[in-house]
């Protein structure tokens, strides 16, 4: 079972999350910060470059935002292209061009931020997708008879021209409250179309980062088991998504609802850069601009005399705690990780198959690769941006 902490100090709120009495999700939103992730624009095309396959879109912002080719088709022609765009840039959008876009990527140094024509619109138990009909249930839905039962469920909800994921919060959900939901989103949709039609000029249209519905919506679900929060005005407002998802919700008064219920520790440990293994071993976790380095080393394990089975119950360890680590920092893009040297292809498919297993936790798409012809293990992840 879940426990969520919401723990407030002054413009500063940490969320965090524990399962089984250990964090396994931490989240800091500074209010003076500026998060676009999930925003929904007016966008006016300034500069169409066939070059590079893409253009740039005024969003209001103070750089540009970066549309490419794939990102500018309609979902339904880049699906039916499989991969494969011949059409140029040019052809898709003209210079002065009023366009809806969405944020698909925050901007990072002297990138703008890149934006999307194909808007997603995330509910508590769908993921309503205008503009195309394609229709799929979360891979973490394991009978077949309860993906029949949501297939039918949204098939009959939808009207014509969208599309939906349907989200793992959604099993065994009564019917009513799926559709209820959809009937939300597809008002959003609406209100979202009429601000488009009525402006001319680069605005904002929907603010996917409306805080505490957000974090009602991504991290209060069935496995929930209690929130705790330490500020009245928080409490108020998350008291009606509680009593409606049934989540017991506490107001506790204290300055540090972490320190108060026993996890400090956990969060001091991951700003830490060497994480120690119970067998001895450690990794070391480094982050670039490029991409997320992971190192596993043997430290004080000793094992025994077979060296491939000393490296494997590192490895083993290790992986276990990779995974978690990756979700506690929200550690996003690429990843790579050097375990220690196994020679045997079937204990680097322990190695992997333990990793895939461990993802399954993850409420963010992870994609492991396996190992490279480097010997190291690849994946990718997306970050979750609370």
């Amino acid at each position: 079972m879940n426990e969520l902490m919401i723990n407030r100090k002054k413009e500063r709120i940490d969320i965090c999350m524990a399962e089984n009495g250990k964090i396994c999700e931490v989240y800091t939103y500074d209010q003076n910060d500026i998060n676009i992730m999930g925003n929904i624009y007016l966008g006016k095309v300034k500069d169409v470059v066939d070059g590079i396959q893409a253009a740039f879109v005024d969003i209001g912002m103070e750089k540009n935002a970066f549309i490419s080719t794939k990102d500018a088709l309609p979902k339904v022609d880049v699906v039916k292209e499989e991969k494969v765009i011949e059409k140029k840039i040019s052809e898709v959008v003209k210079e002065g061009d009023k366009i809806l876009v969405q944020v698909k990527k925050i901007a990072t140094g002297e990138k703008g931020a890149r934006v999307s024509t194909h808007v997603t619109l995330p509910g508590n138990y769908v993921v309503l997708m205008p503009n195309t009909e394609i229709l799929t249930i979360s891979q973490k839905i394991a009978s077949e008879e309860e993906k029949s039962r949501l297939m039918q469920i949204v098939k009959k909800s939808l009207p014509s021209g969208f599309g939906v994921i349907v989200r793992t919060d959604a099993s065994n959900i009564s019917k009513e409250k799926i559709q209820e939901d959809i009937n939300d989103l597809l008002k959003k949709w609406k209100n979202i179309l009429t601000a488009y039609e009525e402006k001319q000029e680069a605005a904002l249209l929907y603010n996917e980062h409306e805080l505490i519905s957000k974090i009602s919506r991504d991290l209060i679900n069935q496995q929930t088991k209690k929130v705790y929060v330490n500020d009245t005005n928080i409490y108020n407002m998350m008291n009606s998504y509680a009593l409606r998802k049934n989540i017991k919700i506490e107001l506790v008064e204290t300055d540090d609802i972490i320190k108060e219920l026993g996890f400090s520790g956990d969060i001091e440990d991951i700003k830490k850069r060497k994480v120690w293994l119970k067998c001895g071993g450690y990794i070391v976790i480094d982050r670039t601009e490029a991409l997320t380095a992971i190192d596993v080393n043997s430290g004080k394990y000793l094992g025994n005399q077979n060296l491939e089975q000393t490296a494997l119950n590192v490895n083993i360890e290790a992986a276990r705690e990779i995974m978690k680590q990756i979700r506690l920092r929200d550690l996003g893009g690429i990843i790579i990780i050097d375990y220690i040297d196994l020679d045997k292809k079937e204990d680097q498919m322990k190695i992997v198959d333990i990793m895939r297993e461990e993802a399954k936790k993850d409420r963010s798409k992870t994609d492991i690769k396996g190992y490279t012809e480097l010997n190291l293990v690849e994946l990718t992840r997306k970050k979750m941006n609370i």
